[in-house]
């Protein structure tokens, strides 16, 4: 019997930019934040689709991150947790958006915000290298930082066993003790890493800007190293839905699905950047991305989008892609010169010119003393090297 594909099932329109980040809440309720200074929360409605019931509003700057933190000894409730560029994280009743708490302490973007295992207990990244451990049942106490990073630090997460596991621009992930203490280094990623998740008790998974995925033991052993996208990886999430499952996204515009370290399946959006992807405990994988839209994408054919949705968002990527084939390395084919820009000498040594050839575009170089155009290679699509931090 073959395994159903997961398609779109719902597209939640509301944010006028950027979705830089999904998670879940209780009751398969989705939090989402965005560039445009919110964060907003969807509700299940019928079958498969969801309403904007709550929009959380009280940052300066974009909002980069949003979690949800569980009810606790002060908040019985629990809080909807945001972090923002103006390096301040908020707290929120779930239903009436009042902001129950101010953090501050992160000297600069705040991009990762997380519950921790114990209750209260809040875990944050930031731009300013650290991460930080708050305990919400006394907002005024001092966090305690963890300190040791050279760059950003992009992502944490609560191992199994209780350590600390960060994720930095540095190419670094760090181990900690629950006191702050670091207990190794792990150098395994060639750039950025952007993105950690627990994949089980003994082990957790991360995913960086050299187009890899690890899986690694909570002492720090890599165990794997999975390929299949094709540019930086931003975000990634275990999947309940899929035994020893996992999904992924990022700078290629997919979304990837994993079971026992295969990529059993990828979704194109018509996107240039998925930022964000998080699972549903149903399985269902929800993406949010460059043109400020959440998307949810089911493997249950109940759940999956009428036909005309379906189509319309087919449409949409086979253009997304037909753009992007007429375009290589920045540079759009139909304004390039043809082999006739050849025929022009060179002004000075070493001048590069761009000709298109067919398909693909050559760089040349001029060469003086022969007095010709010499060639030097193809241009490829790649994403220039960047320390990551692009928000």
């Amino acid at each position: 019997m073959a395994v159903p594909e997961y398609k779109l099932s719902a597209v939640l329109c509301g944010h006028s930019m950027d979705v830089r980040c999904v998670a879940t809440t209780k009751e398969y309720c989705i939090l989402s934040a965005s560039r445009d200074r919110t964060a907003k929360l969807w509700h299940p409605e019928g079958v498969k689709d969801f309403v904007n019931v709550v929009t959380y509003k009280g940052h300066k700057n974009f909002v980069s991150c949003v979690c949800w933190l569980p009810p606790c000894e002060s908040f019985p409730e629990g809080l909807v947790i945001t972090g923002s560029n103006d390096n301040t994280i908020l707290g929120y009743n779930l239903q009436d958006a009042k902001i129950q708490i101010t953090l501050e302490g992160h000297e600069n973007v705040v991009c990762w915000v997380t519950p921790g295992r114990d209750s209260g207990i809040l875990i944050s990244t930031s731009w300013d290298n650290t991460a930080k451990i708050w305990n919400v049942n006394s907002p005024q106490s001092a966090p305690l930082t963890l300190k040791g990073h050279q760059a950003a630090v992009w992502c944490v997460v609560e191992l199994g066993n209780g350590t600390y596991a960060t994720a930095s621009a540095d190419k670094t992930i760090k181990i900690w003790r629950k006191d702050g203490g670091l207990i190794t280094s792990l150098a395994g990623h060639t750039d950025c890493v952007r993105g950690l998740a627990v994949a089980s008790p003994e082990s957790f998974l991360s995913c960086s800007n050299d187009a890899s995925i690890k899986l690694w033991t909570n002492k720090g052993e890599c165990l794997n190293t999975y390929y299949g996208h094709s540019n930086y990886i931003y975000s990634i999430s275990t999947n309940p839905g899929v035994r020893d499952g996992f999904a992924s996204c990022g700078e290629d515009g997919s979304v990837r699905v994993w079971a026992a370290g295969h990529c059993i399946m990828q979704a194109r959006l018509p996107v240039h950047s998925v930022w964000s992807v998080v699972c549903l405990d149903n399985g269902d994988i929800v993406t949010g991305s460059s043109d400020g839209i959440v998307r949810v994408f089911t493997k249950d054919p109940a759940r999956y989008a009428d036909e005309v949705t379906l189509k319309a968002f087919d449409d949409e990527v086979e253009k997304m892609q037909s753009a992007a084939e007429q375009e290589i390395g920045g540079f759009k084919l139909s304004e390039l010169p043809g082999p006739e820009a050849l025929l022009e000498p060179g002004k000075t040594d070493g001048q590069t010119k761009l000709v298109r050839r067919g398909t693909n575009v050559k760089c040349y170089s001029w060469s003086m003393a022969e007095n010709t155009w010499n060639e030097i290679g193809d241009v490829m699509g790649a994403n220039p090297p960047s320390e990551g931090k692009t928000m």
